[in-house]
């Protein structure tokens, strides 16, 4: 069938206003929300989400960013990446004149503001998740307003936001009178660094989920009854008692009744599950924040310190460059569009 574009009216104000003016978004980016998918992830899953992202005809995105919306609801897949962002974002910023080093207060202090680290959370996000497309709502003064797009919304490889995912029509998002109101982060063919642990989170979550249902079966005793009665009254009695007994450990039966409690032969849970849990969590650990010591704990201080200097002195540094290009070569000229006042000497760093 044939892809029709969104008949939008594209009358954005695109006119400098005075500094702390005012300008607003015409809110031509007005999504639908649908119906994600939350079943059950396997490989096969993930494989077929990435046979959708790369039909060369039509592309769709959907089912991958489905897919990694249920995968963060893993408790250590989000501490790592908390780690991973605090490293940078806990660090002292300036915009300066690039001849005399001299900070700019003014635009320094607009940078110091909520907005701007809204913005750096999702400029660290599209390291980790690939493309991302922040949209701008509303500037005056020092109060910015912006918007992450929905990534299941998007098909980046050719430029489309689909606001409605069961039509056909979308928005060329790269069309030049957007500019002043978008900012396009990261190389639209990235999925992230996360798509290389994909299959270890799948792994991960399913050991755990076969764990607790190991847990149900033999982490308790078999508690088993015999009785010589064979009236169904008697043999009612006994089946509620043996329920009572599972939550009191205490019951009371009748003369030539037999209790026994069984437990469980299966003793390599531990092997079978905790070391396969753990394996797959450290290749989580190593790829977000280089290292499985910052997260764990038995280890030495000394040991910590060299994996802590992994994190601090080589990734957080790579993610910070990022965000210096992305801030320099994309977030200040399109400030520079919406009237503020920032020389073209001055560099974010």
């Amino acid at each position: 069938y044939e892809i029709k574009r969104l008949n939008s009216k594209i009358s954005a104000d695109t006119k400098p206003l005075k500094f702390g003016g005012g300008r607003n978004n015409p809110n031509l980016f007005k999504v639908i929300e649908t119906i994600k998918d939350n079943s059950r992830k396997d490989i096969a899953k993930w494989r077929q989400a990435l046979q959708m992202i790369n039909n060369p005809e039509e592309p769709k995105f959907t089912a991958y960013h489905d897919l990694i919306d249920d995968l963060l609801t893993d408790g250590h897949l989000q501490s790592q990446i908390l780690i991973r962002k605090s490293a940078t974002l806990n660090t002292d910023f300036h915009v300066i004149n690039r001849e005399t080093g001299e900070v700019n207060k003014e635009i320094t202090d607009l940078f110091r503001q909520q907005w701007f680290f809204k913005l750096l959370n999702i400029i660290l996000d599209h390291i980790i998740f690939g493309f991302r497309l922040v949209e701008f709502q509303n500037f005056s003064d020092k109060v910015i307003s912006l918007n992450q797009l929905p990534p299941r919304h998007l098909i980046p490889t050719q430029g489309k936001l689909i606001p409605d995912l069961s039509k056909e029509q979308f928005i060329d998002f790269n069309n030049p009178v957007f500019d002043n109101w978008l900012l396009r982060i990261g190389d639209p063919k990235s999925l992230g660094i996360i798509n290389n642990i994909i299959p270890n989170l799948i792994w991960l979550r399913n050991a755990l989920q076969s764990w607790a249902a190991f847990a149900e079966k033999f982490g308790m005793p078999l508690i088993t009854a015999t009785t010589n009665s064979r009236d169904d009254k008697t043999i009612n009695e006994i089946t509620e008692r043996l329920l009572e007994l599972g939550e009191t450990a205490a019951a009371t039966f009748g003369t030539g009744t037999d209790v026994k409690m069984l437990e469980a032969s299966r003793q390599d849970a531990y092997n079978v599950y905790s070391k396969f849990i753990l394996e797959n969590a450290n290749i989580v650990s190593k790829q977000l924040v280089g290292s499985t010591i910052l997260s764990d704990m038995g280890t030495s201080r000394s040991q910590t310190e060299v994996h802590e200097r992994t994190l601090n002195e080589k990734i957080s540094p790579a993610d910070k460059r990022e965000i210096s290009f992305i801030v320099n070569n994309q977030l200040i000229p399109l400030l520079r569009n919406q009237a503020y006042n920032i020389p073209e000497t001055d560099i974010f760093t």
